[in-house]
């Protein structure tokens, strides 16, 4: 066997553990890249180091595979897709896609990048329309938010999203405006209490 990596080659190694939100196929492209990273060339050296970036379920998984059954990478990344890669059918996909909401307390780019996660799931053979999607992604959001993008009638969802974090910045503002008018009248409402008994 060949020698593995001499200088701190775990520090940037991506994890797998089967119950993240990375699925199989992002790790193992992640890995090809880390390892390309590295230089590794030895079939040997990759397969053993691989075996290194699982934890958890999917580690206890290699370890219960029968002795001396994977040979050669490909047959590694079979096994591994084939065990923990995405089998749902495309029907899940369009389902999940769909019912995308924005949650409570969520950030505006933080619901973007999920959104954005969960449509490059779907295959491309099956991937709603733009318009379709545009409409999936303003549906995502409460009915005013949701009125407020389809008023702008935007070209593209590239340009739906920067809409989307201006109109969530005009609200906040309203929303501020509003609590100092209330608090300046609070405050009127006081002193003239106090001035007239």
């Amino acid at each position: 066997m060949n020698a593995m990596p001499t200088r701190e080659y775990q520090k940037y190694m991506p994890k797998f553990t089967g119950t993240e939100a990375v699925t199989a196929e992002e790790h193992l492209e992640s890995f090809y890249s880390y390892a390309d990273n590295l230089d590794i060339s030895e079939d040997d050296v990759w397969m053993r180091v691989f075996v290194q970036s699982l934890d958890g379920e999917a580690r206890k998984w290699f370890i219960e595979l029968p002795h001396r059954s994977i040979t050669e990478i490909e047959a590694l990344d079979d096994a591994f897709l084939n065990q923990w890669g995405d089998r749902k059918d495309q029907l899940y996909y369009h389902t999940e896609f769909g019912n995308l909401k924005r949650e409570n307390g969520e950030s505006l780019p933080d619901f973007n990048k999920r959104f954005n996660h969960t449509y490059s799931k779907i295959p491309a053979e099956v991937k709603p329309t733009p318009t379709s999607t545009k409409l999936t992604y303003a549906y995502a959001f409460d009915s005013y938010f949701c009125l407020l993008l389809r008023e702008r009638r935007c070209a593209t969802l590239a340009d739906m999203r920067d809409v989307a974090l201006e109109v969530e910045s005009n609200i906040m503002a309203a929303e501020n405006l509003k609590t100092h008018a209330d608090r300046r009248r609070q405050r009127g409402e006081t002193s003239s209490s106090l001035l007239h008994p």
